[in-house]
């Protein structure tokens, strides 16, 4: 379709703008270094192509500030981080001179409330370095100008809009329940529509709502008409190892083989040992943790996390371990079934140990029974705060939120600034960035 419009009206240079939107996305998609490599001379080409055309058309603009946004997403993907900021400044300044001559013109809110709204998620220590370059934006400003172009039934960009708009709710504010309900109720089509599928996917999972990933991917449709998706293979494998279900490790499995990107390697790894540690093979456990020390990338948090397990070089306690899966999956009754009948006496390493209560504290907390979350989170604590495990700081952080919530004030400062004093072996960045959103809430 793309290449008869091209022949047929020269001068419409949307299809190059679309030719782009779909590299973007397969990139995204398939994580893979040589298609990066490939997609920086198409981008310069296409950017140049699209400055032929008609200037006074509010696409003319906005179609290359959206360019340059996506490839500044390519960047940041592929840890180009000083570049991509450029990329991100072109795309701005674009966005701005085009809203200015076209204020009506909505896929102009689209993008700058994207940009807005990551602009307010900048870390602080970022942010003045962003005002140098004149990124301004807060989250709530960004949010309601997605929130006032995706309303309209006729907006050309509405289905991304959402998907833009739930994403940032559920990973910016934190907000499962809104994020939840726009999937549900702003019925995104599904389809024949993968991405669709992955969008709704990851949402559940990300809100505690591991049958509802089940049974989605196991209705999502194949077939070689599709570009390959081999990450829902392991967003599947995943969801039913969370569930303990026997045949987890057959998508997993299907995912490393089919998987010729970077991201989530390593991880894979990780969940077949786990799926062969609660199942009685801890040789197969240990195999497969070699296996992560042979993968190169580590480019996604979890591969990382499965990095540094790899290199502990030690079997974990299958039944916390069981606890811990069970968690993930959001199963806190069964989860706090299989923590119950551990004896702690019995826990022979310090590890284990703290990991027994900080479970039980975290259990209790998803429960809501917030009298036994305390307990367990301040036993976790004292047993862990000479260690450097990240069980005890990101206890404090854990309880710190309660007290928050109980309106003891001087209870949560302490514990949030404990969180951010502890060492701990992972997970720093995230707890201490998290202990201090608590502290900036208090006043501190």
């Amino acid at each position: 379709m793309l290449e008869k419009e091209k022949k047929e009206n020269p001068k419409n240079y949307l299809p190059v703008f679309i030719e782009n939107y779909a590299d973007f996305l397969k990139l995204y998609v398939n994580d893979n270094q040589t298609l990066f490599n490939q997609m920086e001379p198409r981008v310069n080409a296409r950017l140049e192509k699209l400055k032929n055309g008609n200037s006074n058309s509010p696409y003319y603009l906005y179609t290359q500030a959206d360019m340059h946004l996506q490839w500044a997403l390519c960047k940041i993907k592929f840890g180009e981080y000083f570049t991509a900021v450029f990329e991100v400044k072109k795309a701005y300044s674009l966005l701005l001179s085009n809203q200015k001559k076209y204020p009506d013109f909505k896929p102009n809110l689209k993008s700058l409330g994207l940009l807005h709204t990551i602009f307010g998620a900048v870390p602080d220590k970022y942010k003045f370095g962003a005002k140098l370059l004149g990124l301004k934006g807060s989250i709530d400003e960004g949010l309601k100008e997605l929130n006032s172009v995706m309303k309209d039934e006729n907006f050309q960009f509405k289905e991304e809009t959402i998907i833009m708009y739930t994403l940032l709710v559920l990973h910016l504010q934190k907000d499962k329940t809104t994020a939840w309900n726009m999937i549900e109720n702003t019925n995104i089509p599904l389809g024949d529509n993968l991405l669709n599928y992955f969008i709704a996917a990851t949402v559940a999972s990300h809100t505690g709502k591991n049958d509802k990933v089940i049974s989605l991917l196991t209705n999502h449709p194949t077939g070689s008409e599709y570009y390959p998706f081999p990450f829902l293979d392991f967003l599947y494998g995943n969801a039913k190892l969370n569930k303990l279900d026997s045949d987890a490790d057959v998508y997993i499995k299907k995912f490393i083989v089919n998987n010729k990107g970077r991201s989530y390697q390593k991880e894979a790894y990780r969940k077949l040992a786990w799926y062969n540690l609660i199942n009685g093979n801890p040789d197969v456990y240990k195999q497969y943790m070699q296996q992560i020390l042979q993968v190169k990338d580590a480019p996604t948090d979890e591969d990382k996390s499965a990095q540094k397990e790899a290199e502990q070089n030690f079997i974990p306690n299958k039944e916390l371990l069981k606890s811990r899966i069970l968690s993930d999956g959001s199963y806190f009754d069964k989860a706090l079934t299989v923590v119950n009948n551990i004896k702690p006496e019995k826990l022979t390493r310090s590890r284990d140990q703290i990991e027994y209560y900080y479970r039980k504290g975290r259990i209790y907390d998803e429960l809501n029974n917030a009298d036994d979350a305390v307990k367990y989170y301040l036993l976790a604590i004292q047993k862990g705060q000479s260690y450097d495990y990240y069980f005890a700081a990101n206890a404090c952080v854990k309880v710190a939120a309660i007290f928050e919530q109980q309106h003891k004030k001087s209870n949560a400062i302490l514990y949030y600034k404990k969180a951010i004093e502890l060492d701990k072996d992972e997970y720093t960045n995230s707890i201490d960035a998290e202990a201090k959103a608590g502290l900036n809430r208090l006043g501190e």
